[in-house]
Order: structure tokens, then sequence, then C-alpha cells
């Protein structure tokens, strides 16, 4: 629990030193650790990451902690040049793998019509579950998500009359 309070406080924290640099690197990029590695492997080898290699690589780094060395010296040169005051992470270079990079909602009424698209989303969400809560749940404990039913919450209230809960008298 503590780590997960430093991470949130600090996001590019991580109890591996080696591993916050490739966090603390990504964030400067603004980009993601994946597209840091990806990055890493296009510099160091000449090449884009192989389909064939990018699970094994990934899973090797998030779940084992194996970072390979040519993920650390890119990162590493990353730092360098933040600390430098030379590091334009907005340059595309950076951004190769990031599709939506670059991408500006140019007017206003394109915003407007995103925006009121998000929020009739979000509404309809919250309607849909509270119907749902209301008509699919047999008596919920209390008004507030999570909806649990009232014989869950108050199982002594019920008895088994061997074909289903039922209410005692």
């Amino acid at each position: 629990m503590d780590g997960l309070i430093k991470t949130l406080i600090k996001p590019d924290w991580d109890d591996n030193p080696k591993r916050s640099e490739i966090l603390h690197a990504a964030n400067l990029l603004q980009v993601g650790e994946f597209q840091l590695i990806q990055l890493a492997y296009k510099i160091w080898y000449k090449e884009d990451l192989p389909e064939n290699k990018v699970s094994k690589i990934f899973s090797e780094y998030m779940i084992t902690g194996i970072i390979p060395i040519w993920v650390t010296s890119y990162a590493r040169d990353i730092l360098k040049l933040d600390r430098a005051n030379v590091l334009d992470s907005y340059n595309e270079k950076y951004h190769v793998y990031d599709h939506e990079f670059g991408k500006k909602i140019d007017n206003e009424q394109q915003r407007r019509r995103r925006g009121i698209f998000y929020a009739l989303i979000i509404g309809f969400v919250f309607a849909a579950s509270h119907y749902m809560a209301a008509n699919y749940a047999e008596e919920p404990a209390g008004f507030y998500p999570p909806y649990i039913e009232k014989r869950v919450v108050y199982p002594e209230l019920y008895k088994d009359k061997g074909y289903g809960w039922e209410l005692k008298d």
C-alpha cells in the first residue's frame, strides 16, 4: 500500500531505481513505457521492434523486471538531454508510435460536439445503471452503489423455504 501512495504522489517512482529511470524518461517524452521500449529498440537496432518479440520483451520488463540494456541506455540518453535543457518532447521522432500525436480539434463547433457526445455517453451509462439497479436488483440495501441486495446484507431477515428467499413474518 505504501508503494501505491508513493506512485500516486510521484508517478515516475518505482522500487527498482533502473525502472524509475525508464518511467521518468517516458514521462518526460509523454509516452508510455511500451512506446519508450519501442523507441529504444528502433534506435539500438535500427529497425522496428518485431511482432514476435513484443510480448516477450514487454512481459519480461513488466512481470520479472528484466530491463534490456538498450532500454536503460536510451532512457539515460533522454535524461541527459533533459538535464542539458535540450530535450524537445514534442518532436515527432519521439511519437512515431503515438498515432494521435499532433491531432488537434480545429474549431469550436467540433470541440462542442465532442463534449456533448461524451456528456451523453456518461449520462446514458448513469441512467442505465440506475435503471438496471432499480428493476433487476431484488431490494437494494441502500440507495448508492454498489447495489447489494438486502438479503445479502441482512440475511437474518430472510429464511429459506426450499424454493427461494422469503421475508420472515
